[in-house]
């Protein structure tokens, strides 16, 4: 979902649907075709040709100036396994790739824009630009395996298991179709539907899909019966992961961090009833009550569940990481609001384990360059009527985008007020931060558009493409802060008290990332995720050379300079990630935040208590007061001194229910924190 707000949803999505491979027998020769749809939108095309030794895979689709195309040349051995593959053309960030696997009897080699290495012949390789018919191909070489899983390259496992199956109408009759279910690629197993003779019938989700062309009306009943498969298996494992406290509960002696004061304390106790905090106090003070489970503080920081401001749930499995990271509060910016909904509902009532989701609507306008949504407006009666359909679902929010009509942003401001709705978003390509707070806007997304504000009209016309990154990295630091024009921005934003949710860990991740090495978001985390999931979100800057990405870097830190003085004159901030393994990235961005001057406390607030405001929930949740409910972190070590201690969570507690981190981690194939 990251103002590159859905980019890391969609392209990690899109990874996770191709982090597959290989046939052991070629189907009948001839050509596939299949459709690419984004949100219910066809955005691009898939072509598999099936020749007597090979076949040969032409993929791509357009999300926002950026998706990829290219085509791949595969060939496997006997048992299913590539023996060649290449990948030419452009990767979803539009950087050439050109990747190259062959093999003999007993040593594979390869490059890919991630890496180059070698390793056993008898493993499988997954392509690093892969594609969704090579997600079939693994399937049919784990079909044929021992026990049916292989060992991968460059690392990992794979097993595969069938579930269930659909009889599908096409145009040449009725297919059947099978759902099969990998495991060890990813967070969670990945489904995919193959039809009776193991070729590609359908993959992806709500938001991203590759369907065959004749069956692409059957997309939305696969997703259905997929999804109740995997909602299943989360079900059973939230039931043993889940603590249910039958008594009291008291953190006794924690070092606890005050939101509201933005200081920390020392040997304080804490008591939980039910789903609220009962006490807090100095623990020579506070009475622990009879028969209370006692949890023992010692060197350890006590803090209100974080809140992620910025996030586009992918799947199940993020609700997981959430919580284990310490994140019990996620603010969703942009989803199919139906699924949403029901997985909101699930975490709510304890059916999974995820948190407490706030949701807001995602508003574009048609065309080329419009965002992943169904709402898509042209006229001031459609924009009226989009605020009232959202205000009349509960939505408290609505997020702009970039291909919106400049002319509408008022028009919805006003009807969204109306209501008592907020008002967010991207800045519209032909507007500029300036023009949108102006227009109504209560909130702007993504610190690339405090630089674009000062870029000129050029700029602002294309922003809704690649310019808001490319135009961001070359000429951000350029921007003089000291200028008057920076001054009256800063003024502005401060009388209007705009909140600003700057995404600085994800903006910096596209600027500045590097071939073969993990996005910084991500790269304290790097050695406990999934091989295959590590791999696949390294490689993902814009930067196309040292010399290039150098200056991006300059830039970033321009914007970094630029959150400090928006900080000082009291403009509020608010922490997302925007990332791309749900909110683990979290910590970095508070991080950032402190490289661009802010003190630990500052930081913290803006993933509390600054954010519970924002939310108008901050009698409920965002500080260790009485009353509120009983979403807690312990941690190990003082984030004051580090805020990286945020990474070793030792308990989290959402709503008075109690979640080990480490077995919630291990669930979603993450290795655990490391201890002290």
């Amino acid at each position: 979902m990251r103002s590159h707000a859905l980019a890391p949803l969609l392209r990690l999505h899109f990874i996770f649907a191709c982090l597959l491979g290989a046939a052991p027998a070629l189907g009948a020769p001839g050509g596939v075709d299949y459709v690419v749809t984004i949100a219910g939108q066809t955005r691009g095309e898939m072509r598999v040709e099936v020749a007597p030794t090979e076949r040969r895979i032409g993929l791509r689709f357009a999300d926002r100036g950026r998706g990829p195309d290219t085509r791949t040349r595969l060939r496997v051995d006997a048992q299913g396994r590539p023996t060649l593959l290449e990948v030419d053309g452009e990767n979803y960030f539009k950087t050439r790739v050109a990747e190259r696997f062959g093999r003999d009897a007993t040593q594979a080699h390869w490059t890919s824009a991630a890496d180059r290495g070698s390793g056993d012949a008898d493993h499988f390789y997954v392509a690093h630009e892969s594609s969704p018919e090579l997600n079939a191909a693994l399937v049919r070489a784990l079909l044929r395996a021992p026990e049916r899983s292989l060992p991968l390259l460059p690392a990992g496992r794979a097993h595969v298991e069938r579930s269930l199956s659909r009889t599908l109408r096409g145009d040449a009759g009725e297919v059947a179709a099978t759902l099969y279910l990998i495991e060890g690629v990813g967070f969670a197993p990945a489904p995919i539907w193959l039809d009776d003779r193991l070729e590609l019938v359908f993959e992806g989700s709500v938001w991203l899909a590759v369907a065959r062309k004749d069956l692409a009306a059957a997309a939305s009943e696969l997703v259905a019966a997929q999804d109740q498969v995997l909602r299943e298996r989360q079900e059973a494992r939230a039931r043993s992961l889940a603590r249910r406290p039958d008594a009291p509960v008291a953190f006794r002696g924690v070092r606890l961090y005050d939101a509201a004061a933005r200081t920390f304390a020392d040997a304080m106790t804490v008591v939980v009833r039910d789903r609220h905090i009962a006490a807090v106090g100095p623990a020579a003070t506070v009475a622990i009550p009879d028969g209370a489970q006692i949890v023992d503080g010692q060197g350890g920081t006590l803090l209100p569940g974080l809140i992620d401001m910025h996030v586009h749930i992918a799947a199940d499995s993020d609700g997981l990481i959430d919580i284990a990271a310490g994140v019990t509060s996620v603010r969703d910016l942009g989803n199919d609001l139906d699924t949403l909904r029901a997985r909101r509902e699930a975490f709510a009532s304890g059916r999974l384990i995820g948190p407490r989701i706030f949701m807001a609507g995602l508003v574009d306008g048609p065309g080329p360059q419009a965002g992943p949504t169904r709402l898509l407006i042209s006229t001031p009666e459609e924009a009226r009527q989009a605020v009232a359909a959202l205000a009349d679902a509960g939505i408290p929010q609505i997020k702009l985008y970039s291909s919106l009509k400049p002319e509408l942003v008022p028009v919805i401001a006003a009807a969204a007020h109306a209501r008592g709705l907020r008002v967010s978003g991207h800045v519209p390509a032909g507007m500029t931060l300036e023009d949108v707070v102006r227009a109504g806007y209560d909130e702007v997304q993504h610190a690339n558009f405090w630089m674009l504000n000062f870029m000129g009209p050029a700029v602002a016309a294309e922003i809704h493409g690649l310019g808001r990154f490319t135009h961001t990295g070359q000429r951000g630091v350029d921007l003089d802060l000291d200028s008057a024009e920076v001054r009256a921005f800063v003024a502005l934003l401060r009388e209007h008290r705009t909140v600003l949710d700057p995404t600085l860990a994800a903006m910096e991740d596209v600027l500045t990332g590097t071939a073969g090495q993990p996005p910084a978001s991500l790269a304290a985390v790097a050695d406990r995720l999934p091989p295959q999931i590590l791999r696949a979100v390294s490689a993902t800057g814009f930067a196309k050379d040292p010399a290039q990405r150098e200056r991006y870097a300059q830039s970033a830190q321009r914007m970094r300079q630029m959150l400090r003085r928006l900080h000082a004159a009291g403009v509020p901030i608010v922490a997302g990630t925007d990332g791309y393994a749900a909110s683990l990235s979290l910590v970095h961005e508070l991080e950032r935040y402190a490289a661009a001057g802010l003190s630990p406390a500052d930081a913290l607030y803006t993933a509390t208590l600054g954010a519970a405001r924002v939310l108008g929930e901050d009698a409920r949740i965002g500080s260790i007061q009485i009353g509120k409910l009983a979403d807690l972190i312990l941690v190990d070590g003082d984030p004051a001194r580090d805020l990286g201690t945020l990474r070793r969570t030792r308990l989290v507690m959402k709503d008075g229910v109690s979640y080990a981190p480490d077995a919630l981690f291990a669930a979603a194939g993450v290795a655990p924190a490391p201890r002290r």
